[in-house]
């Protein structure tokens, strides 16, 4: 176990010490963020794919990357392969910075962050083991890792559409991979959970207000850094004994919001020839995501925001449910969030046949 210094107040309450810096970390920094992007002019105009209407802040990446290391560099809780992720995730979060200052192609922005995934592969021993009983094993791990965390990575970036939807679902994800690890007799893994909870719990109320608009945006620093960061976290740590399928689906259930947005969207836009291109495809904003189809069927924004919310709270629960069980269980918990899944894509296109019938 990590060293523990006098006055960490001991192991037991770790956490709580990590959660309540982390936390009024960001609630410090994001005015500062805020007032540095007025300052800067860097600010998110309102258009065509833009759900605000007035140009807001959009550095509240910067608070919420400040809060959560320093929450973790200032305790010193993490194994050496989260110090690798944690140098990944820092150079993601700077790759969106520019990104949000002066915005970058998306064919350079997708190249970086490609080699940002190799570093964390071949630094930090980060990568799936699908395959691990062959010797050709690495030749298709590491394109399932890159792939999996770039896409991951994109995915929470497409999902900053609307106030508090982007920092609430990762707060979500990483209080289910936090419990997750403290089941599992993973201790590091949970801090390193518990400092992006805070980092986002502390940001939400300055992105998410009742009857207001928000005050700062996360950015696509804040955004694809948290992917970054959650999809690292999802290779690293050992979510069940019971067996390596089981440990494999309860991240898949945690990030399922994710995995079927970009899944969906990739495929209908290769299906419909819109991406031009499977590279365009992934890594193109648009108004195809889970959460523009739901504003398509009636909901408002806030309404949205909870559904999607509430959807990826009930996975990360069916995760826990399956952490020690069987096989077969795992495979019922898995097949019950794909039949939620299939519901939501009925719904979605009775929506949108019921808007295009409106607008004919």
């Amino acid at each position: 176990m990590t060293p523990v210094r006098a006055f960490y107040f001991g192991a037991g309450l770790r956490w709580q010490y990590i959660l309540l810096l982390s936390f009024t970390g960001a609630i410090f920094f994001t005015p500062i963020a805020r007032f540095i992007a007025v300052l800067c002019n860097v600010m998110d105009v309102p258009g065509d794919r833009k759900a605000h209407l007035k140009p807001t802040p959009m550095l509240g990446g910067m608070a919420v990357h400040a809060s959560f290391a320093t929450a973790l560099l200032v305790n010193d809780v993490f194994l050496p392969q989260m110090k690798v992720l944690l140098a990944g995730a820092a150079l993601i979060f700077l790759i969106g910075l520019l990104d949000d200052i002066r915005p970058l192609g998306a064919g350079f922005r997708f190249l970086c962050q490609v080699l940002v995934a190799l570093y964390v592969i071949f630094f930090g021993d980060i990568t799936l083991t699908f395959f691990s009983l062959q010797s050709w094993s690495p030749v298709l791990n590491v394109p399932l890792t890159v792939f999996w965390i770039v896409g991951l990575t994109n995915a929470m970036n497409f999902f900053d559409g609307l106030d508090g939807l982007a920092a609430g679902l990762s707060m979500i994800i990483a209080a289910f991979f936090g419990v997750a690890a403290f089941l599992s007799d993973q201790p590091a893994m949970g801090w390193f959970s518990v400092a992006i909870v805070g980092a986002c719990l502390g940001f939400f109320p300055y992105n998410f207000r009742f009857h207001r608009s928000a005050e700062i945006f996360l950015g696509d620093a804040g955004s694809t850094f948290l992917g970054f960061t959650l999809a690292g976290l999802a290779i690293l740590g050992r979510w069940s004994n019971a067996s390596a399928f089981v440990s494999i689906s309860v991240p898949i259930l945690i990030l399922g919001v994710l995995i079927f947005d970009v899944t969906y969207v990739t495929l209908s836009r290769i299906r419909n020839r819109h991406g031009n291109g499977l590279l365009r495809a992934v890594s193109t904003p648009g108004r195809d995501h889970l959460h523009h189809r739901l504003l398509r069927m009636g909901f408002v924004p806030k309404e949205t925001v909870f559904i999607i919310l509430t959807l990826s709270a009930c996975f990360g629960v069916s995760a826990l449910i399956i952490m020690d069980q069987n096989l077969i269980r795992a495979l019922l918990g898995l097949a019950q969030a794909i039949l939620v899944l299939g519901v939501f894509v009925v719904l979605m296109h009775k929506g949108r046949e019921n808007n295009d019938s409106v607008q004919r």
